[in-house]
This record gives structure tokens, sequence and C-alpha cells, in this order.
């Protein structure tokens, strides 16, 4: 029996977190500290000159292009594609290529004089006219942004699964995914150090790859990665947007050349105008089919990278390539993709790493297809969803484990779609169906030269003589109640009380690791916590059957005794012994600790066909949405909404609902009102949350969550990933059911659906009747 694993247990962080005891990256000061101010572009692609004679006058420390030329710094690595567009800490040919692109750095003793020293640098422009939609930038007659590539097409690729069948019936469609921002609530945020004499950099900050972004910064700056160390504090917030390196390149530039430690907070609106974003795609989808079965998907994508690739593309673009096929039974895939440099920001992570547009995709298809059949959309889905377990795909991702149809139909009871329509109102109801993934990097496979599988995550941990057990994970926390879940499993596995578990989190001085993403925390980083709790509970067995002479078979540890010969001894007391008394094991070790490192399983590398599983697991959450329209404003408001999560065996209940919550209500945000839309001079016309509009509580539903478990065979603890897919469902769930209200199908959908967009709808549909 449990003490604490599967129970809702509050999250022990949040008394220091709500009473303002949390350790931000803002709340650290460093002795002779100087601020960061960005000088960034006015124009989304020009040459530039700057002038930096009045600020030098004043004493600041200006930072130029030339300097990064200088010091010879390497461009921001592409760990995935050696031919993405180089992109430096400044560009060092003076050309901004897109609006808010950093130019220079300015450095003041607090954050009030760096910005008024950086109004005292000129800078001239001499504007080209920018490159603003992908389309247009791959004609023949378009300016190419990067002169060393010859082209705006970098990246291209297609892929094939199966065989096309020689009959078959289609629907098409063209869908608009625009991009987004993060929305966390505090943004990017450095502290960099750098020791001349110990050539040693130290950098505070708030990112989710604190290992990854190590190696990437020791490149850079041409350092030993010994000589790189990131700490990590605590985060408000990640969603993906804090895998961005380009900060902490600024802060680290800043401190090398001033030799003081250097703090930069990005501001909102360089957050939403500059940082990186969600995805910018424009889909032309074909559901192929022969009666009510689904046969296959034939898609062509264009992807605005923006003006660079940020350091993990192009994997949200291939993350796509298995749920494009999703929880069906189908035979055949087409995926062409054209990736395009524009002059805006980058795109790269945000929640779900790619997904959500996929699952939009295909979730559209589905529910246009039923209505066109005049089938329930549910109907249509049971009848072509994966039934046996584990399953392989066409594209050779291997579902572990699963009940679909059960949890769809979980969705339809809760829902209730009989009881949502009225006569005289607009209301209908859509579904989404996602296969989640857990631990998900695998798709690299695809495209780099050295196919590999590094998805591990390493813990130490050790008990101290008075019976505390410390737990050392290099990644931090980005909100997700990981100091809790942790400490659940150790307690748990030693029998201990929760409270003496003590979790230090953000040291890449510690256990090596790939950071926090891709709902691989329960998967990979919980299931090394549990297998460290078991050789920690192991070894103190050992060191008890060594002090009674006994074989270790003949010892046991349960609810927090150990048991021996008939006698029972608190753990903390034997541990004690063992410390005090020192009794050695044959090698003459001594001490209560270990170290493990694990991968994540089941990961394959690509075949001769293409075909990866790049995931260990594969979790459900089936949304359904019930809406109303407005038929005067074209507001959509969200009536019922249900979502059906199955993430294995769940650790802590009120976790993860409030991930549910949190998730489907991005979700809800990117179908409904977040945006970040450019002018025809590349000037985004969102810069801050007075015109980028994400859902306040009065926007956001009750949300109605039930849970259908099936533990995933390939994790000790039976768990699978959980964060990601309650945003990955919403966008394409509202849409059907906009679809379902004005009886209509839409041939092209473009996200988000504005209330001018679903007024002319309404037009069209009372114009038609």
């Amino acid at each position: 029996m449990t003490r604490y694993i599967g129970k809702p247990i509050k999250r022990i962080e949040d008394p220091r977190l709500i009473t303002g005891r949390g350790r931000y990256v803002d709340d650290i000061i460093l002795p002779g500290m100087q601020y960061l101010y960005v000088i960034r572009s006015n124009y989304a692609w020009a040459k530039f000159r700057l002038d930096t004679t009045e600020a030098e006058k004043r004493g600041a420390i200006v930072i130029t292009p030339s300097v990064v030329k200088d010091l010879d710094l390497k461009p921001l690595p592409n760990f995935f594609y050696d031919k993405a567009p180089k992109e430096y800490a400044l560009p060092i040919d003076y050309e901004a290529k897109y609006f808010g692109e950093p130019i220079a750095l300015v450095l003041g003793n607090d954050r009030y004089e760096a910005a008024d020293l950086a109004e005292l640098v000129n800078v001239e422009y001499e504007p080209y006219t920018p490159l603003v939609d992908p389309i247009a930038a791959i004609q023949p007659n378009a300016p190419v942004l990067h002169k060393d590539l010859g082209t705006n097409l970098v990246y291209t690729d297609e892929f094939v699964y199966g065989e096309e069948p020689e009959s078959f019936d289609y629907i098409e469609k063209k869908i608009r995914y625009n991009r987004v921002s993060h929305g966390f609530l505090e943004p990017n945020a450095v502290i960099a150090d750098y020791d001349k004499f110990s050539n040693r950099l130290t950098v505070y900050a708030n990112t989710q790859v604190p290992q990854v972004f190590k190696t990437a910064l020791s490149i850079i700056f041409n350092l030993p990665r010994s000589s790189v160390r990131i700490l990590v504090p605590d985060i408000g917030g990640a969603f993906g947007g804090k895998i961005f390196l380009k900060p902490l390149v600024l802060a680290s530039l800043a401190s090398i050349v001033s030799g003081r430690p250097v703090k930069y907070i990005e501001t909102r609106i360089e957050n939403i105008s500059a940082a990186v974003h969600g995805p910018d795609r424009r889909y032309t989808a074909k559901l192929l089919y022969k009666g009510d079965k689904l046969i296959g998907v034939d898609v062509e994508l264009i992807e605005d990278f923006g003006a660079y690739m940020h350091t993990y593309q192009p994997l949200p673009v291939l993350r796509q390539i298995y749920h494009l096929t999703g929880a069906y039974d189908m035979k055949f895939l087409r995926f062409k993709i054209k990736g395009v440099v524009t002059n805006k920001p980058p795109t790269g992570a945000w929640r779900g790493l790619g997904l959500p547009p996929a699952v939009l995709v295909l979730e559209n298809l589905v529910d246009s297809l039923a209505r066109k059949l005049m089938i329930k959309p549910y109907e249509l889905r049971k009848k072509n969803f994966i039934t046996k377990f584990p399953a392989t795909t066409i594209t050779g991702a291997i579902y572990d484990s699963g009940n679909y149809i059960a949890a769809m139909e979980k969705a339809v009871e809760l829902l209730q779609p009989e009881r949502i329509k009225e006569p005289g109102k607009l209301r209908g109801v859509g579904y989404a169906f996602v296969v989640e993934p857990g631990s998900s990097l695998g798709f690299q496979n695809l495209i780099v030269k050295k196919p590999r599988t590094p998805y591990y995550e390493g813990v130490y941990m050790r008990m101290d003589s008075g019976g505390e057990v410390s737990v050392f994970i290099s990644s931090g926390s980005i909100g997700t109640g990981h100091e809790t879940t942790i400490a659940q499993v150790v307690a748990d596995v030693l029998g201990i009380d929760i409270n003496d578990v003590r979790v230090n989190l953000g040291d890449t001085e510690g256990p090596p690791g790939t950071g926090v993403y891709g709902s691989r925390f329960s998967v990979v980083t919980l299931s090394a916590v549990y297998e460290a709790a078991i050789r920690l509970r192991e070894k103190i067995r050992t060191y008890v059957a060594k002090m009674y002479n006994v074989e270790v078979n003949e010892v046991k540890i349960e609810d927090g005794k150990v048991y021996v010969k008939g006698n029972s001894i608190p753990i903390q007391q034997a541990v004690n012994w063992i410390y005090n008394r020192s009794y050695m094991l044959e090698n003459n070790e001594i001490g209560v600790d270990v170290s493990v490192t694990l991968n994540s399983p089941n990961i394959t590398l690509a075949d001769d066909k293409r075909r990866v599983n790049f995931s260990t697991t594969y979790g459900v959450s089936v949304h359904a949405a019930a809406i109303e329209i407005d038929k005067d404003t074209g507001f959509i408001k969200v009536l019922k909404y249900v979502v059906v999560s199955d993430a294995g065996n769940i650790i802590n209940p009120l976790i993860v609902d409030g991930q549910i919550i949190g998730g489907t209500i991005m979700g809800i945000g990117t179908a409904l009102y977040e945006v970040i839309r450019y002018d025809e001079n590349g000037i985004p016309q969102q810069t801050s949350f007075s015109d980028y509009w994400i859902p306040s509580a009065l926007e956001a539903p009750n949300i109605n969550i039930a849970h259908l478990v099936t533990p995933s065979p390939l994790t000790p603890l039976g768990t699978k990933g959980v964060a990601e897919g309650s945003a990955l469902g919403p966008a394409a769930a509202i849409v059907n059911a906009l679809e379902d209200a004005l009886g209509i199908t839409l041939n092209e959908v473009e996200i988000p659906i504005t209330p001018d967009y679903v007024l002319s709808l309404i037009q069209k549909v009372q114009g038609s009747s």
C-alpha cells in the first residue's frame, strides 16, 4: 500500500512560492552587477550603422557587432540541422533581419541608467522591403534573406509511408495556423558572471534545458564545457518559450566584455515582439477515405521559420509526422515540407512542440468527413481507431498501451451532445482525439548525420545520518510540481515521511540530463528517481545484512522500518549506524548514496523507410467542446468542455488536473484570441497584453476532467506524459464545434477564430439560405 503515490497531495513548494519566498532570477543580486539594455532594430530588414560616441563619453560600455567579430564568437548552434542559417549574438554583417533583432548592447549600473545610455547611441538604417509572406518569399524574383544560402527555401523534405491506394475519395482543406507567444508570467531572465582569472562562466537563467545550453555557450564562446555552469532558480512558466538561447548569449557576452556580472530581464514587449514564437504554418491537407474507412493523409506544409532556424528546428516540424495519422489505423501518409525564412522572429517550441497545428489538421478533417457522410463524428472515429496494443503505426511509432474507444465514449458521455442544441441558438459540439507522446525528440534521427537516442536524465540521491534524503537533478521545475512528485516517489519507495525528502533542482554541476520538455518528466525523470530510490533502499539492506551477519534477502524494509532477525528499527537509525559505525561494503565503500542515469526506452533509429519510434509512451487526451455563437457580435462562448485523459498511472492527481486545466485554457486561447500578425513592413501588430489577448478567468470555462488509466508497460511506475496533451486538442475541438453550429464545412480554416471572421461566416450561411 502506498502512502503518497497516486494521492492528491498539495504541492510542497507552494507555501514558499505563494508567500513571496520564491527565488527567481530577478531576486538574485551579485556584487558589482551591471544591467543590460538591448538595442533592437526598428525595421524588419535593414542595414544599420551605429554611432556610440555620445554614450561612451558618458562612460557607457557599448557592445556592437564588431566586438562579436573581434572575439571570434561562433554562431548559435543548431544541434539538428547543419544547413540552418547562421545567427550570431549580434549580426556581424550589420544587417538586421527582423523587427526587434538585437543590434547592440549597453550596460549601466541599474536598468534605468542602461536605458538612458542606450538613448545616446545613434542608429542609422538603410531599410529594405521585407519578406513577410513565406509564399512570396519562395517565388523566383524574391530577394534572398541569407545571401550565403542563395535561397529562402532553407529546408525541404518529403516523407512517404505506405502505398498510395489506387482508388479513393478525399476531402481537402487549407489550414492557416498563426504564430503565438507563450504568455508566461515571467519573461526570459539571465544573470551571467564571467571570471577571467578562472576562465569560468556562471549563468543563472530560467531555462528549460540547462545542460543543453551549457554545451551551446561553451561552443559559442570557445570555452571548455567544464568552464560553464548554469543554475536554474524558480521559473514562472515556460511552455517551450524558455528553450531560447539568445538571452543567455547576450548576457554572457556582456559579462565577458565588461568583466562584471550582468543581469538581463526581458520586458513583456520584448518577449511578445522579438522572442521565439509558436509555429507559423500553412497547410494544404487531404484526408483519403473509402466509405467510412479512413485510408490515409496527404499534407503539404509551408513552414515560416522566421529569420533564423531556432536551436531545435526543424524538430517541431518533424514531430508532426506521427500525429498526421494519429489514433487511426491508416495505411498511407505523404508529408511534404517547405521551410522558409522571412523577416520575422524565429519560431520554435510552444506547448506541444509543433503538435497543436497537426492535431487541428487531422481532427478537423475527420469531423468534416463525418458531416459529409452524415455519421456522428465520434462514431466515425470509433470505426477507425487502433484497437490492439502495442501497435506499430505506418510511421514506426509504437503505441505502448491505450483504450481509445473507451476514452472516446467517456468524452461523449460527459459532454451529453444531445442536450446542447436549442432552437434559435447557434450551438455546436466538436471533438478532438490526441495521442500524446512522452519523451519525444526521436525524430531528430530522421535528419542528423549520426543518429542517436540521447534522451537521458540523471539523478543523484543520498540519505544522511539523520535520515533525510536529498535528491539532485540538473534541470529545474517550470511550475509543474516536480519537488512534490519526486518526494512522493522517494518517500513511498523508502517508506519515510515526505517531509524528510529534500529536492535540489537546477544545477549543471549535478547529474547529466537533457531538460524539461516534451511531457517527459513522468516518463524519464521520475523513472530515474524511482530506480535511484530502489537502489538506495537495496544499498541500505546490504549494509544492514553486513551489520547483522545475515543474507540480504533476510532484510526487509517496509513502512520506514528495517526488519531483520525479528527486530525492527527505524530506517533513520539504521542509516545513522551505517555512518557512525563505519560499516563498509566489500570494496571499502561507505555512505548511503547512489547515482542513476536512465535513457528513454524503446526509442528507435530510423530504418530504411524512415520509420522511427520517437517516444517511449503515448498517452491520450480526448477533447469535447460545446459552444454558442453570439449572432450579433460573432463572439464564441464555450458552454461546456470535457477532457478525458489517459496518462497511465498518475503520481499526483491534483497536479495532473492542474496541468490539464492550464493546458486546455492555453489551447482555447490560441483557438479564439491569441495571434501575432505583421503589417506589410514586417512590424508586429501585437506587442503587449493590451493587444495580445490571453484568456482571463472570465473566458475560462469549467473543465470536466475524467481519467482513464492504461499503465505503460515501458515505465517502472506505469506513467505516461501528460503536460502537453491538454494544449493540443482545443483548437481542433472548437473549430469542429464552430462548423457544427453553423452546419457548414469550411474549405479554409484560420486560427484564431476571430469575431469578425465568425460574423462573415454567419452572413454567408444566411445568404445561402
